[in-house]
């Protein structure tokens, strides 16, 4: 997984989608006063919206459109009778998962709610894969989130992003080698003005 192709999206989402940032800010601002300015990993963890306004992003724009699978023997699909010879691929469409009213309702709609304790629940198992899942998902899968906690964290407690007569909605999105990336992503940065 690249990090730096999924920051951006996280930003433009944000800049946006004021009322999440709003949000996230208040929270992320919490966090800051009462663990000091270097919240310990810990404290991060914590931080319940920032966990929901990431797997949302992620869910919106993964970094991978596509997983690709080969069984390693012959195989049937459970009760469906689909039988897979050995050798066989198996492509997951990521990305059509996570925009498919089946698993998502409102599937183009950014709702970091969705994925909220009080949500999660109705979110069907092995619909949401932006690192996969099982025991071949991505082996990144901690550092990047960690990675975009600790960005998200220090981007929000100190500027507000904002979208600009250049920012483009929607993104117009190209697949290069199974990763999704923006064509270009344009918002705008203010410094936060803090009471």
């Amino acid at each position: 997984m690249r990090l730096h192709r999924c920051w951006p999206s996280h930003f433009y989402l944000l800049a946006l989608h004021p009322e999440v940032q709003q949000r996230l800010q208040e929270e992320v601002d919490r966090c800051f006063e009462e663990n000091g300015e270097e919240p310990s990993l810990d404290d991060i963890y914590k931080l319940k919206y920032l966990n929901c306004v990431i797997s949302e992003s992620l869910r919106l724009y993964p970094p991978a459109v596509r997983y690709e699978r080969t069984a390693c023997q012959d195989f049937v699909l459970g009760s469906t009778g689909i039988k897979l010879s050995k050798g066989c691929i198996v492509g997951i469409p990521v990305y059509a998962m996570h925009h498919s009213p089946e698993y998502f309702p409102d599937p183009e709609k950014f709702d970091p709610d969705r994925f909220s304790d009080e949500n999660i629940g109705s979110v069907r198992p092995y619909s949401y894969l932006p690192f996969g899942a099982g025991p071949r998902n991505c082996i990144g899968m901690r550092f990047a989130l960690q990675a975009l906690k600790m960005c998200l964290l220090h981007v929000v407690h100190s500027v507000e992003l904002v979208q600009t007569e250049n920012t483009k909605v929607p993104l117009k999105m190209v697949v290069s080698f199974g990763l999704l990336t923006a064509e270009d992503i344009t918002i705008g940065v203010r410094k936060r003005r803090r009471l």
